[in-house]
C-alpha cells in the first residue's frame, strides 16, 4: 500500500519545496526567498502527550 504525501510548495512562485506530512515547517525557498513557516491543517488523532484517553488510568 503506497501513502500519498502532500506537496509542500512555496506560497509567492509555487516552487516544489518538499512532499511528506509535518506538524510544523520552517521553509526559505531557494528560488524566490520566501520565507514561511507552514502548520499542519489536519489535526491528529493522537493526544499531544502520546496517550489516548481510553486504556490510561490515573
Amino acid at each position: 500500500m503506497q501513502q500519498i504525501l502532500d506537496d509542500i510548495r512555496c506560497p509567492h512562485c509555487r516552487r516544489l519545496l518538499a512532499r511528506g506530512q509535518a506538524l510544523e515547517m520552517e521553509f526559505k525557498c531557494p528560488r524566490c526567498g520566501t520565507f514561511f513557516v507552514l502548520r499542519a491543517t489536519r489535526p491528529s488523532s493522537e493526544p499531544h502527550d502520546g496517550h489516548s484517553e481510553t486504556g490510561c488510568s490515573q
